[in-house]
C-alpha cells in the first residue's frame, strides 16, 4: 500500500478493530454495534507549518476526542510491522487516552477548572504566524510562547491542546497572568535536567540495542567531560524541553557557577546547549553549528531558531547574539 491507501485503510476498518477490542471475549451484537464510532482523517497543521495527517474517533455519545497522528505508523508499515498490528496500537492508543482524558468541552471555558494544567512552549515566531493568529502567545527574542492545556502525561506520551483565542477570551485573564501561571506549571510538571553534552552522548551509545563500542572506549569520552565546555539543558521528559531556559533562576545559576556569560544554542524545541564564553569561544562557528544541525539533522517540525543567544549574567537577560 502506498500513504494514500494506508490511510483510507485505516479508516475504513479502524472501527471493526475497535469494536472487536470492546467486545474481546463475549458475543458480539452486530445490529448494536452499527456506527458505534464516528471515524475521520483530516490535515492538522503542527509546529513550523508542518501537516500532518490526524484519524479522529468519536465514540457515540463522547463530546470530544483525541487526535493521533498516523505519519509515524505508516514509516513503521514500511518497514515491515504488519497492518493488523498498527491496528491494534492506535486502538490502545485511543482507549488508553479516553480513558485518562475523559474532559468535558464544558470544562475547558471554565478557567478554575484547567489552570492547573495549562503549560507554555516555544515556538519559531515567523515560521508559525498563521497558527498565532488563533492563539494567544508572547512574542520572546525571535520566538513565541504558546500556551498548551495538558490532557494527560505518562510513559507513553504526553497528550495536550494548543489554547486558542477563543478560551483564552472566556477565561477573561490577562496575557501576564497566564504567562507566570503556566510557566509556573510548567517548571512543576516538567522539571529541568541538565548534563554535559559528552555524558549525554555516552548514556544514549550505551542504551542503543547492539552497541560495538566497548565500556571502556565510553569511559574515556566521559573523562573528556571537564575538556568540553557544553551542556545540554531540557526537562524530565525530554519533550519540549527547550521552555526549560525560560525556567527561573536556571540560566542566572549556571552562568553564576560558570563565572562567565553563556551562548545559549538553540538545538530544537526539545533542548537547548549551554556554552559558557571564554577567551577561546567563538560565536561564529556556534551559529553555524546550529544553521548546519537545523539543515541536516533536525526536522523541520523540531526546528526552533536558526540564531543563537547570548544570556548576559550583569543585565540578567538574554538577547539574539550580535542584535543586543
Amino acid at each position: 500500500m502506498n500513504y494514500e491507501e494506508f490511510l483510507r485503510y485505516i479508516e475504513e476498518n479502524m472501527e471493526e478493530v475497535l469494536l472487536g477490542t470492546e467486545h474481546a471475549g463475549e458475543e458480539k451484537d452486530k445490529e448494536q454495534d452499527v456506527k458505534k464510532y464516528d471515524i475521520s482523517l483530516h490535515k492538522v497543521v503542527k509546529n513550523n507549518g508542518i501537516v500532518l495527517d490526524g484519524l479522529t474517533i468519536r465514540k457515540e455519545g463522547e463530546q470530544v476526542s483525541p487526535n493521533i497522528y498516523l505519519n509515524t505508523y505508516f514509516e513503521s508499515y514500511q518497514m515491515g510491522k504488519p497492518i493488523s498490528v498498527i491496528m491494534e496500537e492506535i486502538a490502545f492508543r485511543y482507549q488508553k487516552l479516553t480513558e485518562e482524558t475523559r474532559l468535558e468541552v464544558s470544562d475547558i471555558t471554565d478557567f478554575n477548572a484547567v489552570k492547573d494544567k495549562i503549560v507554555i512552549r516555544l515556538v519559531n515566531y515567523d515560521k508559525n504566524r498563521e497558527l498565532l493568529k488563533t492563539c494567544p502567545h508572547k512574542r520572546y527574542l525571535d520566538l513565541a510562547i504558546t500556551f498548551r492545556y495538558v490532557v494527560s502525561k505518562d510513559v507513553i506520551g504526553i497528550a495536550s491542546s494548543i489554547v486558542s483565542n477563543t478560551e483564552f477570551e472566556l477565561w477573561q485573564v490577562e496575557l501576564e497572568e497566564l504567562y507566570h501561571l503556566a510557566l509556573f506549571n510548567t517548571m512543576r510538571e516538567f522539571p529541568w535536567k541538565m548534563d554535559s553534552l559528552v555524558k549525554v552522548i555516552t548514556e544514549s551509545i550505551r542504551k542503543q540495542e547492539g552497541n560495538a563500542l566497548p565500556e571502556s572506549l565510553l569511559q574515556e569520552l566521559e573523562e573528556m567531560e571537564n575538556g568540553v565546555s557544553m551542556y545540554v539543558l531540557t526537562n524530565d521528559h525530554c519533550v519540549n524541553g527547550a521552555t526549560c531556559m525560560l525556567y527561573d533562576n536556571v540560566l542566572r545559576n549556571f552562568a553564576k557557577v560558570q563565572d562567565c556569560n553563556i551562548f545559549v544554542l538553540p538545538s530544537s524545541i526539545h533542548e537547548v546547549m549551554l556554552v559558557p564564553e571564554n577567551t577561546e569561544t567563538e560565536p561564529e562557528f556556534l551559529e553555524e553549528l546550529v544553521m548546519e544541525a537545523n539543515q541536516s539533522a533536525v526536522g523541520l517540525i523540531d526546528l526552533l531558531s536558526d540564531h543563537i543567544y547570548y544570556y548576559d549574567r550583569e543585565r540578567e537577560q538574554m538577547y539574539i547574539y550580535g542584535q543586543n
